[in-house]
């Protein structure tokens, strides 16, 4: 057993500082939740190889969305119309919440 003079600390292993800081990102993002954005429009292509829809937008915007949670697949095909909430998850634009409309 080691014995610790006054004044003297022990370093926390680095590994332990990293899962530390995820844990405080962790928690700030249950704190402050991004804003998610709301958008219509139609599925213009389904794939789940990749987890992303491709949705149009308008007659000349069609834009990817990754998928948060597959089961969106089961949900929606080709020409549905569908509003989105979208936030931005790890760098891309990620679909969070859809309903058919």
């Amino acid at each position: 057993m080691a014995v610790l003079g006054p004044g003297a600390t022990l370093a926390a292993p680095a590994a332990l500082d990293e899962r530390q800081d995820a844990a405080v990102t962790m928690q700030a993002a249950m704190v402050h939740p991004q804003a998610s954005e709301t958008l219509r429009g139609v599925v213009d292509r389904v794939d789940e190889r990749n987890d992303t829809l491709l949705i149009r937008l308008s007659p000349d915007r069609t834009e990817p969305f990754k998928v948060q949670d597959g089961l969106i697949f089961n949900a929606v095909r080709f020409g549905d119309p569908v509003e989105i909430a979208v936030q931005n998850i790890a760098g891309f634009r990620t679909i969070v919440g859809l309903s058919k409309q």
